[in-house]
């Protein structure tokens, strides 16, 4: 079941998300080639690195006010852009990020 959308809150879409990744990271892939289940690190990724980890990070509290607070966390919500999306919806606060 999908979270309830936050009011006034940015949209996360894996469109958007993928546009933060090429904006943020050195990505090695073509983008539009990165879909919903696409590793993000390991085996079989697209090769990002933890200074690419620490880049997303930032973006994604700036955006959408998330917080990775731990290198589980972000392991955890960084495994493609689909998990991503979901990690989003359900640890974004009210209120937080900017809009748009």
């Amino acid at each position: 079941m999908e979270p309830a959308p936050i009011q006034n809150a940015p949209e996360v879409s894996l469109e958007i998300l993928r546009e933060i990744l090429v904006e943020n990271c050195m990505v090695k892939v073509d983008p539009a080639g990165i879909g919903e289940e696409t590793p993000l690190f390991g085996p079989d990724s697209i090769g990002l690195d933890s200074l690419d980890a620490l880049q997303m990070a930032v973006a994604l509290e700036k955006r959408y006010g998330v917080v990775l607070s731990d290198s589980n966390t972000a392991r955890d919500a960084f495994q493609s852009l689909g998990v991503l999306r979901d990690w989003i919806l359900r640890n974004r606060v009210p209120g937080s990020g900017a809009k748009g």
